[in-house]
């Protein structure tokens, strides 16, 4: 079977290999998926055990993740829930590592590959070089013991200063379980202070030219950077979680849910459906009468009977298993921390798989679009001195940059003496043009600027009776100004600026479209400085 690699997406994220049977031949994972994907269909020199795998490739599943550590940890999950025949014949088995605090008097951190009842353990560390530097920063900035064996006698790591020597009593019990513990809530993500105590200390030697010193110093602060990144795909719980996400296109609702043992995704499970109201209310009723019902339950939104449908699955959770106390089901709405990563997670998977780049569909829900903005284009002025007007628009399609688009425009009009007269002029000139050929319009128009660019361009739009959704972005504070709808005029004002998290997706595809026009105005504005 021909697998169109080219829908991929170029995110990080795993992949699995499916037989005519459906079943899962092969788990993979990859920094950008497309490229990995396209690898196995378009080189010529397979070895033969890979050339077996493809032979028998009938279908391709993704699931994507935040970065390519989390798709490592993902890897593993989906690799042991199913089995598959050709990851045990190409690459075997892997088991990742964790930091343990030993349960003794005084206490040492180890590597272990095994959870045992006793000590604590902390990770897993999917890289071991990191995973050893990390032992060794927390070793020699608590000066904890690693002997197997406690000796009668202090040892060379006691004279090198790398140790506090409690085998001759050289400190109290008390003060090393103070170490053990900063030790711990370092492992914990507590990491703040102890990085700024090592970046002192790497200016310090840095300044007298101990630079080898400096490099320790950094590849320290490196190491507890990535003891602070938390990882959300394997972050360890101890109950079972189940994520619903949906998006609601025209007259259809799509469900994605991962399903969550313990931190780690086991299973993931797609549902779509003619929309009506309290659709998601009785969709997750008719899901968990015939599927297991987790402790807790992630939404992103309250649910109309959020009480009443919470008892009903306590009920039901409760009737399937024959607890004698009601099992308890949480339904958590977040506001922020991993949940809420989770959440969009599971949401930028859904549009990933529908064809939709992450961000484009919180751009209709920010924006009040009344369709997702697929087709965006975005508008730029450059001049110097009221010399060599010109101005940009560059277009992105599905979150890509289409430069074949891409137009260039030589300011014409004698009044276009400032950026608002500029910019009615290019926006004019554009979809005059759009007119003409019955081509048709972008689903949004970004202006770069504030209240007087997006005037301006609305006065341009409202001259050829052009109805397009418009914005504008300003670039010092990142604000988003809309126009105001009113009943008499299409624009009559506009609203307050919005201020959003440039984290979220959908403000990233916005910076992303405004910074290109800026940068491609300012090379056709050079080109024409240097032609003159």
């Amino acid at each position: 079977m021909k697998i169109n690699y080219k829908n991929f997406p170029h995110k990080p994220g795993c992949y699995l290999y499916k037989d005519k049977s459906g079943q899962v031949i092969y788990v993979g994972k990859a920094k950008d998926l497309q490229k990995r994907i396209a690898q196995y269909f378009t080189k010529g020199n397979l070895d033969a055990k890979t050339q077996l795998l493809v032979n028998k490739i009938a279908d391709v599943e993704f699931i994507t993740t935040s970065n390519e550590v989390e798709a490592l940890l993902l890897e593993q999950s989906l690799i042991h829930q199913y089995q598959p025949k050709y990851n045990i014949d190409l690459r075997g088995d892997i088991r990742y590592a964790y930091i343990k605090i030993t349960d003794e008097k005084f206490p040492r951190l180890i590597n272990s590959r095994k959870i045992t009842k006793d000590g604590c353990y902390y990770g897993p560390y999917t890289e071991g070089a990191s995973r050893r530097i990390i032992l060794n920063t927390l070793r020699n900035i608590f000066k904890l013991r690693n002997c197997n064996k406690m000796p009668k006698k202090v040892c060379l790591q006691y004279h090198i200063d790398k140790c506090t020597g409690p085998c001759e009593d050289l400190i109290k019990e008390e003060d090393y379980l103070v170490n053990v513990k900063n030790a711990e809530r370092l492992l914990k993500g507590e990491t703040k202070a102890i990085i700024r105590d090592l970046i002192k200390r790497m200016r310090k030697v840095s300044a007298q030219q101990q630079y080898e010193l400096a490099k320790i110093y950094r590849d320290q602060i490196k190491a507890i950077k990535l003891i602070e990144e938390k990882q959300k795909i394997d972050v360890p719980k101890k109950y079972d979680q189940d994520v619903i996400n949906w998006l609601v296109l025209k007259s259809q609702i799509y469900f994605q849910i991962f399903n969550i043992d313990k931190g780690v995704i086991t299973s993931r499970h797609k549902f779509d459906f003619k929309y009506y109201p309290n659709i998601v209310e009785d969709f997750i009723k008719h899901y968990y009468s015939i599927n297991f019902i987790p402790r807790e339950l992630i939404l992103p939104e309250k649910l109309n009977e959020q009480s009443l449908i919470s008892r009903y699955l306590q009920k039901t959770k409760n009737k399937k298993f024959g607890f004698k106390i009601l099992s308890k089901v949480d339904i958590t709405i977040p506001l922020k921390g991993d949940k809420l990563k989770l959440l969009q997670l599971v949401k930028n998977n859904l549009e990933t798989s529908l064809g939709l780049e992450p961000g484009l569909v919180e751009l209709k829900e920010i924006l009040d679009l009344k369709r997702i903005p697929k087709v965006i284009e975005f508008f730029d002025v450059s001049t110097l001195q009221g010399k060599y007007n010109v101005g940009a628009m560059i277009q992105m399609t599905n979150g890509q940059f289409n430069k074949n688009a891409y137009r260039k425009f030589k300011i014409r009009w004698k009044q276009a003496q400032n950026d608002t007269a500029m910019i009615y002029e290019i926006v004019l000139r554009r979809y005059y043009r759009l007119q003409q050929e019955k081509a048709k319009p972008p689903d949004l128009v970004v202006i770069d600027g504030g209240c007087g660019q997006l005037n301006a361009a609305l006065k341009a739009l409202k001259e050829l009776k052009i109805d397009i959704s418009i914005c504008s972005l300003a670039k010092r504070e990142e604000e988003i100004y809309l126009p105001r709808r009113s009943r008499a005029t299409r624009f009559a004002s506009l609203q307050a600026p919005l201020n959003l998290d440039n984290k979220l997706p959908g403000m990233k595809i916005l910076i992303k479209g405004r910074d290109e026009a800026h940068r491609f105005v300012i090379k056709y504005h050079r080109q024409l400085r240097k032609i003159k």
